[in-house]
């Protein structure tokens, strides 16, 4: 099969997933069952009690409603002009 036959990949996004304090010492068990929940994990921060990872755009009702979970945020990313481009 070529690429034009394939069907198109859902968008995935960036989520910030933070985890409930009672839950902290326990973070991951949370991480396995955000994966479970369709979250493709980049990082797991411990010590800050937050799970990095991207998952498919329609994916945040379902990773909210795991166990243990406080908020899942939209990740947002910036950028900056290369020094060598012109005033913004």
């Amino acid at each position: 099969m070529d690429d034009s036959q394939r069907e198109p990949q859902p968008e995935t996004v960036g989520y910030i997933v933070t985890i409930q304090e009672q839950y902290l010492g326990r973070v991951q068990e949370v991480a396995k069952s955000l994966e479970s929940a369709g979250l493709t994990i980049d990082k797991v921060l411990g010590t800050l009690g937050q799970v990095v990872g991207h998952a498919q755009d329609t994916g945040r009702s379902r990773l909210a409603g795991v166990v243990g979970v406080e908020s899942v945020e939209r990740e947002l990313r910036f950028g900056i002009a290369p020094p060598e481009s012109g005033i913004q």
